[in-house]
């Protein structure tokens, strides 16, 4: 996926900024600051800092479903990636049940496995994206798979990543497997 240097440099300013500052805090003038880049710039690409978050999580995403040959390496990529950056999922989500950040969430993973399921591409992130292609309602689907995978990455923050990263991950596994094996359609 090519992507303009200026739209990465906005994109790592942001995530570099989340280690340290909740997303709430956050300024588009500090963005700029640390991206080096005027705030013009900023809005030729992005309407605000939040259409900004959204694209850095689709990139993000976009970036572990290529280096996934399966749905396993998939859910293993994504939850190592957020136990990489426990700090930044934190500082995105706060500690409220109410944010929005695992609803987004939920919807552009699920965006995500639904480009998958219509991708030319079905080997990638397999028996996920031929069930959700083949199935009656993909969008539905898409949103259940992106919902298991998100919801445990939640109850991991909830219980302060006590739990082993492994541990997550076989859960998340599991689960998938279960709904892949209901045969939803």
């Amino acid at each position: 996926m090519k992507m303009n240097r200026t739209v990465r440099d906005f994109q790592n300013a942001l995530a570099t900024i989340l280690e340290t500052k909740p997303f709430e805090k956050i300024t588009v003038d500090q963005i700029c600051n640390e991206a080096l880049l005027h705030r013009s710039s900023f809005y030729r690409y992005f309407h605000d800092k939040y259409d900004l978050l959204e694209q850095l999580i689709n990139t993000r995403l976009n970036q572990i479903v290529e280096e996934s040959d399966t749905e396993d390496d998939f859910i293993q990529l994504t939850i190592s990636y957020l136990g990489n950056h426990k700090k930044v999922f934190r500082h995105l989500s706060g500690d409220s049940a109410n944010s929005t950040f695992y609803t987004e969430m939920i919807r552009i993973l699920s965006e995500v496995l639904l480009k998958q399921a219509d991708s030319e591409r079905q080997v990638k992130v397999s028996e996920v994206a031929k069930e959700i292609h083949d199935s009656s309602n993909p969008e539905l689907l898409s949103y259940v798979y992106a919902g298991a995978i998100i919801g445990g990455c939640y109850w991991w923050q909830m219980n302060s990543y006590d739990v082993p990263v492994q541990k997550v991950v076989d859960f998340v596994k599991q689960t998938v497997l279960q709904l892949s094996s209901a045969s939803i359609q």
